[in-house]
């Protein structure tokens, strides 16, 4: 979506150009059949037209590029959508946005006519690729979806199956009625916290590449994953570095140097794991500038 919104801004000023252009084209006296149906012929892009009075008021349906219409929408106040200063002009094209008719990001142009305005919507997406700003590639797209639900289905199955695993087995040595030892705790918790990690990153993987976006989504980089990830993996090793403490101190201490290489790995590690949690930590408190270039 950022995508869109940014190729757009890159190029506002020639698609407009464009849209008023051929607007102005069209002889736009009286809103009949005739005219959608040479608006839509004119605009694949269109997907939406209505037409209000003097004050911004809708006076006709809701007017859809498959010929459907929608009475309900009569005397609703679209004055929300206008810069009063701007539309002076005799026209006035929105920003970018979500629209609640069509659920597709839009904008709106607002061109004066006779005795009111008419509003177009035109979906950005199929405008953009008719200026050949992005590509349409929808099978690369809906097999790298796919591939992404596939990957991310997985990983949250395993996540659950590991997670039952640890039940699974902490349940079998209360059953055995043995008595219970070091392996009994640790390796359940190991499985839990191994189990978190790949269910968590299962679930951003569907979040953030299957679901569809609806909603901003920032073009900073996103630790927040890695981060839970890196946790839980860092805990899980400790767990087992402190289990293979506990059994080398049982069985036999001439292995404790091993140990110690262990736990000497993973104290580098969450030397680097502070290091990087500091500098995101700098990176999210630094001011960003979003003054647009000259």
């Amino acid at each position: 979506m950022q995508d869109l919104v940014r190729s757009y801004a890159a190029n506002a000023p020639l698609i407009q150009k464009f849209i008023l252009t051929t607007l102005g084209n069209v002889s736009l006296k009286s809103l009949n059949v005739q005219l959608v149906e040479r608006l839509y012929k004119t605009f694949p892009s269109l997907e939406l037209l209505y037409k209000c009075d003097e004050g911004f008021v809708q006076n006709s349906p809701n007017i859809y590029s498959t010929s459907k219409e929608e009475h309900h929408h009569i005397g609703v106040d679209r004055s929300y959508l206008i810069d009063e200063v701007a539309i002076q002009k005799g026209f006035y094209i929105s920003e970018p946005y979500i629209s609640t008719a069509t659920r597709h990001l839009c904008i709106t142009v607002v061109y004066a006519v006779g005795d009111g305005y008419l509003f177009f919507d035109f979906r950005l997406r199929k405008l953009l690729e008719r200026f050949d700003l992005i590509e349409k590639n929808n099978l690369f797209k809906y097999m790298n979806r796919s591939s992404y639900a596939i990957i991310g289905g997985g990983l949250l199955f395993f996540g659950v199956f590991v997670v039952l695993y640890g039940f699974y087995t902490f349940a079998g040595y209360l059953i055995a009625e043995e008595p219970l030892n070091i392996d009994a705790v640790f390796k359940p918790i190991i499985a839990l916290t191994l189990g978190l990690a790949v269910y968590d990153l299962g679930k951003t993987i569907f979040e953030q590449e299957v679901l569809p976006r609806t909603q901003h989504v920032s073009d900073t980089f996103n630790a927040k994953t890695l981060l839970n990830f890196s946790v839980s993996i860092i805990i899980a090793l400790l767990i087992e570095a402190l289990l293979v403490v506990f059994k080398i101190s049982i069985h036999n201490y001439k292995d404790l140097p091993y140990a110690s290489t262990l736990i000497a790995a993973l104290s580098f590690l969450l030397l680097v794991f502070a290091i990087f949690i500091y500098l995101v930590r700098k990176s999210e408190k630094e001011p960003v500038d979003i003054r647009a270039d000259d």
